[in-house]
C-alpha cells in the first residue's frame, strides 16, 4: 500500500478555534485576513485565517457558532489584530478582488 500521499505524510490538526489564537502565535503562528463576498448581502467580509510556520493555511472558527470568524469592518480587523498580535505595528489589508 502506497503511503505517500500528502494526507498521510502530514498529521491532522484540530481546528484552529477563536480560543486558542493567542496560543497559536506563541507557537510561532501568524494571521492573514482574506476578503471574501458575504452571500447574504454581498457586502465584503475578511476572514480570518491562520499561517502555521511551515506555512499552511486554514481558517480560525468561533468558538460561539463553529462559523469562519469574519470582520465587516478593517476598525474591527486592526482591533482584533493588535489584540491577538500586541508586538506587530503593521497589518498588511488585502483588497477584494473586483470582477
Amino acid at each position: 500500500m502506497d503511503q505517500s500521499s500528502a494526507a498521510v505524510r502530514q498529521p491532522k490538526r484540530a481546528l484552529l478555534l477563536g480560543n486558542r489564537v493567542r496560543q497559536f502565535i506563541k507557537r510561532g503562528g501568524r494571521l492573514r485576513y482574506e476578503p471574501h463576498k458575504d452571500p447574504a448581502n454581498g457586502k465584503t467580509v475578511w476572514v480570518v485565517m491562520g499561517v502555521f510556520p511551515d506555512e499552511t493555511e486554514e481558517p480560525v472558527f468561533t468558538t460561539s457558532s463553529g462559523e469562519h470568524k469574519h470582520f465587516r469592518s478593517a476598525d474591527a480587523m486592526i482591533q482584533y489584530h493588535s489584540q491577538m498580535c500586541p508586538d506587530e505595528d503593521v497589518l498588511i489589508v488585502p483588497m477584494p478582488t473586483s470582477h
